[in-house]
This record gives C-alpha cells, sequence and structure tokens, in this order.
C-alpha cells in the first residue's frame, strides 16, 4: 500500500500484526459488524450464481480466516488465494481454516501481490475502507483485471456520511451496536 493511503490504515496495520490483539480477532467483527455471517452466507450465494462449480477464487483481506472459512465450508470444490499484509493475520488465518488450507494459499501483500489469475470469482469484503479513496479505486481494478470476463464480484465497503451532524450520528450507532453486541465502551 502506497505511504499516502493512511486514513488509519498504519495503525490497524500495526493491530493486526500485534499477537494479543491478533488472538482476540475472532471476538471482534461480530460486534462491529452487523449481519457478519450473513454477509459471509450471502458472498458464497452470489459468487456460486456465476462461478464454476470447480473455482479458484481471490479473497482480498483474507486476514483471520472467518470469510475463507465461511466460503471453503459452503463450496468443497472451490480453491482460494487469501491476499493480507498482516503477518499474524495470516497465521490465524491457517488456524481458523484447519482442514480447509490444503485448499488455500494466503499471500502477505496487497493486491500487487496477488496472483494474476485467472480467477473465477473475488471479494472484497470489509476491507476498502482501510484504504484512501484513490487506492479503493486502483484496487477494484486489478481486482477485475485478474478475473475471467463475467465473473462475480462481492465488495461490501464500511461507509458513512460526512457531513458533521450526519458523521455523528451514524458513528454513534456505529458504537451504540458494538456496545450492545459486547464491545468495551
Amino acid at each position: 500500500m502506497p505511504d499516502d493511503s493512511a486514513n488509519g490504515a498504519n495503525h490497524f496495520l500495526k493491530t493486526f500484526s500485534d499477537p494479543d490483539a491478533v488472538a482476540r480477532y475472532a471476538e471482534g467483527p461480530k460486534r462491529f459488524v452487523p449481519g457478519l455471517d450473513g454477509l459471509h452466507r450471502m458472498t458464497g450465494v452470489l459468487l456460486a450464481e456465476k462461478a464454476p462449480r470447480i473455482a479458484r477464487v481471490l479473497v482480498l483481506g483474507a486476514g483471520g480466516g472467518l470469510e475463507l472459512k465461511a466460503l471453503a465450508d459452503a463450496h468443497p470444490h472451490w480453491r482460494f488465494v487469501g491476499v493480507d499484509p498482516a503477518a499474524e493475520m495470516l497465521r490465524l488465518a491457517e488456524r481458523t481454516l484447519g482442514p480447509h488450507m490444503d485448499r488455500v494459499e494466503l499471500v502477505e501483500g496487497y493486491i500487487d501481490d496477488a496472483p494474476e489469475g485467472p480467477f473465477d470469482a473475488a471479494t472484497c469484503l470489509l476491507t476498502l475502507h482501510f484504504l484512501a479513496p484513490p487506492e479503493r479505486e486502483r484496487t477494484v481494478r486489478q481486482i477485475h483485471r485478474r478475473l475471467v470476463p463475467g465473473a462475480p464480484f462481492v465488495a461490501a465497503h464500511g461507509s458513512f456520511p460526512q457531513r458533521p451532524a450526519e458523521r455523528g450520528l451514524w458513528l454513534d450507532r456505529y458504537a451504540a451496536y458494538a456496545v450492545a453486541s459486547g464491545a468495551d465502551p
């Protein structure tokens, strides 16, 4: 990731490199993302609409392995390449995936470190918000470049209004959901 794509990305990369924080990672996403399990299930459904029965799937932002595990559980004939910049998160993904690791290649890095493909499908869930807008656009173009023509791509991106009054309301809602889900206020 280029140096100018900060927006907190360096903070999160540092956190995702901390073994203690990574050990607690699996608790976090469900507390902060409403419907995370449903997002993973629906992603598999949407990809399966167009991907072949035996597919090669690119997963950008694969650290932790939650998304990979959900997709591997649902689609036993798919093979995956998971890309993430945090080595510690990729080690967690290996543990999370367990017996599925025989169908998964994990790559430490960003989209430019991903194999060229072609891929039959791709995902980028809850990752793009770590990148500055120009880098988001470039990343999505690079994902599409690696796909076979007509291949499905599912992205989920955290965004909210940026006008001060609305921004505060949305951030308050986000915090309230997390606290209601057991996060420390």
